[in-house]
C-alpha cells in the first residue's frame, strides 16, 4: 500500500477510536481546563491569620484575653483582597499566606461592613502581588439548582480546600455577624466550616459570592453573601467610604384578612402589603404612614405577602431599596384614603442609637464610681448574662432594645445606661440588688445618656449619690464622702487609674 494510504487509513482509525471513546479523548483537554482554572484561583486565594482582643464588657476599661483565629480571602481588582468583617472584627495583627508560600505578609483593613459582614484588606508591600492574579465578579448570580465550587482553609488543615455543591436556596435572612440586618443569602448543599470564611464561591470562572456562615444543626448546608451584596459593597466603596444600608424603616403585614380588605376598600384587582409601623428613625417617617398599603416599589409590583419579582426569583421587597446606595431615592405606588397616590422616599443611612448590632472595633465607654461599672447597653452586653436568663434584667434588655421606638421609649433616652458590673468593696456591699440595671435618673437629674450620668455624679444630693432605676421603687443611695475616701483604694484593687492622679 502507498506510504500515503497506510498514513489515511491510521488517520481513520484513530478518528473511529475518538467516535467510539469520544469521552476518553476529550477528558485529557477538559481535565487539562479544569486544572488550569483551579490554578488560576488558587493563585488568588488566601489564608488569613488573626490576633483578636474582644473588648471586656464587664471591665471595659481593659481588653480581653488576646486569641487567635483563621479565614480566607481572595484578591479582587485594584489589589484588594476581599473577606468577611467578622474574620478581622477586634483584630489587633491581621496576616495573609498565598497558596504554596510559607511566608506571612501583614495586612491590613482598608474597608469594613459590619452590617453585611465584608471587609477589605491590603497588602502594603507590593511584592505580595507578584505571580497573583484577581478574581472578576459576576453581575448576576446563579439560578436554583446550578453547582458551584467554594474555595477556603476550613479547620484541621493548611492546605486549600474545594467543595462542590448546588445552589439550594435563594433567601432573606439575618446576618449573624450583627445580629440584626437582614440581607439576601444564597444557600449551597456544601459545608462550610470556620475557616471556610471569605471564600470565593466560583460559578463559571467567576466569583458569585463569599462564604461566610454555615448551620449547625444540619449537614452540608452552607450559606453566601450572594454578588448583589458584594457589588453593592463595592460600589459603596467607591469614594473610600463606606455609608452603608438606609433604612427604610416601614414595618409591614400580609393584607389577606377579607375584613381588612374592606375596611381599606381596597379595589380587588390590586395587592400590597399593609404598613403597620413607622420607624422614627428611618427613611419612611412622614413619607409612609399606618395603614398604607404599598403596590408597587420603583413599578415593581408587589405581593401581598410583601415580596418582588427580580430576576426571575420571588425576593422580599426590602431587596430593591439594599441595591440601592445612601443619597439615592425610592419610589412607591400608595393605596391610602382611598385612591392611589406615588410617594418618594429619600434613602439615606440613619444615625440609629437603638439599632442594636453587636459593635467591633471600639472600645466599650463606661463611668465608674464606688466600683460601680455603668455602660451603654448594646447587644454585646447578652453575653454578661450568659446562659442565665433566669435573670430578672434580662427580659427588661431585651425589651428595652426590642420596643424602645414602638413604646416611646426614645422619647426619654438617647441610649440606655445599664450598671453592668460591681467592683465588690465595703463601699457598695448592699448596691448588687441593682446590677444590670438601666439607669432613669441620678442626683435629681434625668439620665438619657452616658453623658448626663458622669456630670450628674458630679454633685452628690444633701452628701448622697442617688441613682434610680427603671422598674424599681428602690433608689441605690451611696454617702458621697465614704465613696470619696473608697476611690483610690478601688483604684489599687483592681488596677484602675488614680484618681486622685493628675
Amino acid at each position: 500500500m502507498p506510504r500515503r494510504g497506510v498514513i489515511a487509513t491510521l488517520a481513520m482509525m484513530a478518528a473511529g477510536l475518538c467516535l467510539l471513546f469520544p469521552a476518553g479523548c476529550g477528558n485529557e483537554k477538559a481535565l487539562s481546563f479544569r486544572q488550569a482554572q483551579i490554578t488560576h484561583i488558587r493563585q488568588s486565594v488566601v489564608k488569613v491569620y488573626v490576633t483578636i482582643q474582644r473588648p471586656d464588657y464587664r471591665m471595659p476599661w481593659q481588653g480581653g484575653r488576646p486569641g487567635g483565629g483563621t479565614g480566607t480571602g481572595f484578591l479582587i481588582a485594584g489589589r484588594r483582597i476581599l473577606t468577611n468583617a467578622h474574620i478581622i472584627s477586634d483584630a489587633s495583627q491581621i496576616q495573609v499566606q498565598k497558596d504554596g508560600d510559607s511566608r506571612l505578609w501583614p495586612a491590613r483593613v482598608a474597608a469594613v461592613a459590619h452590617d453585611c459582614d465584608l471587609a477589605l484588606l491590603t497588602v502594603d508591600d507590593p511584592v505580595f502581588f507578584e505571580s497573583m492574579s484577581h478574581l472578576p465578579i459576576a453581575e448576576s448570580m446563579p439560578t436554583l439548582n446550578d453547582e458551584v465550587t467554594v474555595y477556603g482553609y476550613p479547620l484541621g488543615g493548611d492546605r486549600l480546600s474545594i467543595t462542590r455543591g448546588v445552589v439550594s436556596r435563594l433567601d432573606y435572612g439575618v446576618y449573624v455577624h450583627s445580629g440584626v440586618d437582614q440581607h439576601l443569602v444564597m444557600q449551597v448543599d456544601a459545608a462550610i466550616n470556620p475557616g471556610n470564611s471569605g471564600g470565593p464561591v466560583i460559578f463559571r470562572k467567576q466569583v458569585v459570592g463569599v462564604a461566610f456562615q454555615g448551620l449547625e444543626m444540619a449537614e452540608n448546608i452552607g450559606y453566601v453573601i450572594p454578588v448583589p451584596v458584594v457589588r453593592r459593597f463595592l460600589e459603596d466603596m467607591q469614594d473610600d467610604q463606606y455609608h452603608g444600608y438606609p433604612e427604610l424603616g416601614a414595618l409591614c403585614f400580609s393584607r389577606r384578612n377579607e375584613a381588612l380588605m374592606k375596611a381599606l376598600q381596597l379595589p380587588a384587582t390590586d395587592n400590597g402589603p399593609v404598613v403597620m409601623y413607622v420607624d422614627p428613625y428611618g427613611n419612611a417617617y412622614g413619607r409612609l404612614n399606618a395603614r398604607d398599603v404599598l403596590l408597587t416599589i420603583d413599578d415593581h409590583p408587589i405581593q401581598d405577602d410583601g415580596t418582588v419579582l427580580m430576576n426571575g426569583n420571588s425576593v422580599d421587597f426590602h431587596e430593591i431599596i439594599e441595591l440601592k446606595q445612601h443619597g439615592t431615592t425610592v419610589r412607591f405606588e400608595v393605596w391610602r384614603d382611598m385612591q392611589r397616590i406615588t410617594v418618594e422616599v429619600p434613602l439615606s443611612v440613619p444615625d440609629d442609637p437603638f439599632i442594636f448590632r453587636t459593635r467591633y472595633d471600639q472600645t466599650p465607654e463606661c463611668v465608674m464610681m464606688a466600683g460601680l461599672v455603668f455602660t451603654v447597653l448594646t447587644r454585646n452586653h447578652f453575653t454578661l448574662l450568659g446562659r442565665d436568663w433566669s435573670d430578672r434584667y434580662a427580659a427588661q434588655w431585651l425589651y428595652f432594645s426590642q420596643y424602645a421606638k414602638m413604646d416611646n421609649l426614645y422619647k426619654q433616652f438617647d441610649e440606655f445606661v445599664v450598671l453592668s458590673n460591681i467592683l465588690p468593696h465595703p463601699v457598695n456591699t448592699h448596691c448588687h440588688g441593682f446590677r444590670h440595671g438601666i439607669v432613669t435618673g441620678a442626683n435629681g437629674h434625668p439620665v438619657r445618656n452616658l453623658a448626663d450620668l458622669r456630670q450628674a455624679l458630679e454633685s452628690p444630693t444633701n452628701g448622697f449619690h442617688i441613682i434610680q432605676f427603671a422598674g424599681l421603687q428602690d433608689w441605690m443611695v451611696l454617702p458621697a464622702d465614704e465613696v470619696r475616701k473608697a476611690e483610690t483604694e478601688i483604684a489599687s484593687s483592681y488596677e484602675l487609674p488614680d484618681p486622685e492622679a493628675p
